[in-house]
């Protein structure tokens, strides 16, 4: 009983900080000129964009097929791409449930044991987080002239107090030595930190015992292409946002894979609010940057809805594997 509480309130957490955000991002948006956007749309676009996660969700299955494959599982990447699915639309509901729920769909339907496939999972995280600092690394150098510029503008008269800078200096310097004394006495330290940081470094390592790293590091890059692919195409499909380059599809990746790993319900609020804030740096107004976001955001939760349930209705009718003897 006190368990299904917590879980409900979790979720309803999860639900009203999504609404206070939508609520800050949106309060002052002009409806009527937000709708007329609507009408000027060219969904073409949105459509191929929609089309085109297709095969970023059968990459991730196939570079998780490659994570299983030391560990004895030989799996087909039509019935991964069906967990995968599933665990996107679980994360609709709340927040990191997706990681549980596709493990848990293996373990139904292919007899793949939980700790494995959820160690698996936290592997492919880690080479998710380490491709998204070295993509925010390269936009910065991209994009470093018009960011500067931006702040510069927009900071111009901005003073910060010499007491400021010593706060700060002194939080980075704790900052530092944390992690140092953390490093040294790391298996004195208990808790769930610990433990978290050990399952990262066992992760990274278990990188060592995959069969097909050409295969894995292939999967890994027509993934964050595909990712690329479905941002920037939509530009096009606003005559406000058309003329944008490729710079700035870099940007609408870097930013928006950041807004979506904050742990709050689908990236609502976030999404919106991150994009429609980078949008200022390439001049776009506020109310266009925010509808290009909710077309962005709308079209990715559409995909996942209509290919998750798809997959949901499939997952209860395919033929389970028997336990091997």
């Amino acid at each position: 009983m006190v368990k299904n509480l917590t879980a409900i309130f979790k979720i309803l957490i999860s639900i009203g900080i999504a609404a206070f955000l939508l609520y800050l991002v949106f309060k002052n948006v002009e409806w009527i000129e937000f709708w007329e956007r609507a009408k000027s749309v060219n969904y073409t676009w949105v459509i191929v964009s929609i089309l085109l996660s297709i095969v970023a969700y059968m990459a991730r299955a196939y570079r998780w097929n490659i994570l299983l494959e030391p560990l004895g599982y030989e799996l087909k990447t039509s019935r991964t791409t069906l967990a995968v699915l599933i665990g996107y639309l679980a994360n609709l509901a709340l927040p990191r449930l997706g990681e549980i729920t596709r493990c848990g769909v293996l373990k139904r339907n292919d007899n793949v044991s939980m700790p494995n496939a959820l160690g698996s999972v936290i592997t492919e995280r880690i080479i998710d987080f380490c491709t998204l600092l070295l993509l925010i690394l390269i936009s910065l150098i991209i994009e470093s002239d018009r960011l500067i510029n931006f702040l510069r503008q927009a900071y111009k008269d901005l003073t910060i107090p010499t007491y400021a800078w010593y706060i700060m200096s002194s939080i980075v310097l704790l900052g530092i030595i944390f992690l140092i004394v953390f490093i040294k006495k790391q298996d004195k330290i208990k808790g769930k930190f610990s433990s978290l940081i050990k399952s990262l470094v066992q992760g990274i390592l278990s990188l060592k015992d995959i069969k097909r790293p050409i295969g894995f590091f292939i999967s890994t890059l027509v993934l964050w292409a595909v990712y690329y692919l479905m941002s920037y195409i939509i530009i096009f499909s606003l005559p406000e946002t058309a003329h944008l380059g490729l710079g700035a599809g870099f940007m609408l990746l870097i930013t928006g894979g950041i807004a979506l790993s904050i742990p709050v319900q689908s990236g609502f609020g976030t999404y919106h609010g991150m994009i429609a804030g980078m949008l200022l740096l390439y001049s776009i107004d506020e109310t266009t940057g925010i509808f290009l976001a909710t077309l962005l955001h709308t079209s990715q939760i559409v995909a996942v809805a209509i290919f998750g349930s798809i997959a949901l209705v499939i997952s209860f009718i395919i033929r389970r594997k028997r336990p091997t003897k």
